[in-house]
């Protein structure tokens, strides 16, 4: 099987599915709030994945930790495969398009008048420790690169959206863990048919050897917090209080005596 022969049994189906329940939602249901806001979000979080992740990405394979035989790809950009960039979208969309579902099928999710400071400084500064945490693992620990680089790479990021609204978030835990079981579950299960399959392959030299049912727990991780980062990107964007929340932290203007 090739990578983009995995890619056209394991992303269309669940992708035809949510689209067909978020147009049903939009023609049965008012609640298009989600929708109205989230889809533009959703479409810029696309071009944040390819952004972000492919430097990240074209190192670890330039390293060898994710390898590819000759014959499972049809080309590469910067070291990444074509079908590593169309993974991205698809993971993105799929993720994203069922957490505004799941949005919008609840009410009463304002938080309390009480905002919660400390929270957002506390979720902000655990973030930045794993990701301080993942530089001494990718620097002392051969084992740990690939857990390791993940951490200092996309910490940062969550740090950030936990400083903007980790109370936000908070209210939101159980839209998000609807959002986030059903579909991480799922990328879990098409990982291991393809690593199963030799379309990629884990470097044994830079994990450390823990497995799920076989698959390695860095690819675990990074489907986690991969989807994570969408989950919250898509919440804080829909919320109702995050305008008020950035116009609270964004530049004071200056008023004249």
């Amino acid at each position: 099987m090739t990578y983009l022969q995995f890619l056209a049994i394991f992303v269309p189906p669940p992708l035809i599915g949510v689209l067909a329940v978020t147009r049903y939602t939009l023609r049965q249901s008012d609640r298009h709030r989600p929708y109205h806001v989230g889809l533009p979000v959703l479409a810029l979080l696309v071009l944040v994945a390819w952004v972000w992740t492919t430097p990240w990405d074209s190192w670890i394979i330039h390293v060898g930790v994710w390898t590819y035989p000759a014959g499972r790809v049809v080309a590469t950009l910067a070291r990444v495969p074509f079908e590593e960039y169309l993974f991205m979208a698809g993971q993105t969309c799929l993720v994203g398009l069922w957490t505004l579902w799941q949005s919008s099928r609840v009410d009463g999710l304002v938080p309390a008048k009480d905002y919660g400071a400390r929270q957002r400084v506390a979720a902000a500064v655990a973030w930045s420790a794993a990701a301080g945490a993942g530089v001494l693992v990718t620097v002392t620990n051969s084992h740990g690169l690939y857990l390791g680089s993940m951490l200092v790479w996309f910490g940062p990021p969550l740090a950030l959206q936990s400083a903007v609204g980790a109370d936000l978030l908070r209210t939101w835990r159980a839209v998000r863990l609807r959002s986030l079981l059903p579909v991480v579950g799922y990328l879990w299960v098409a990982d291991r048919i393809a690593i199963a399959a030799g379309i990629w392959h884990i470097s044994a030299d830079y994990t450390v050897g823990i497995t799920i049912l076989g698959l390695p727990v860095e690819e675990a991780v990074f489907f986690a917090v991969t989807s994570l980062l969408v989950v919250n990107g898509l919440v804080l964007a829909i919320h109702p209080a995050t305008p008020v929340r950035l116009r609270a932290i964004g530049p004071k203007k200056i008023v004249r005596q």
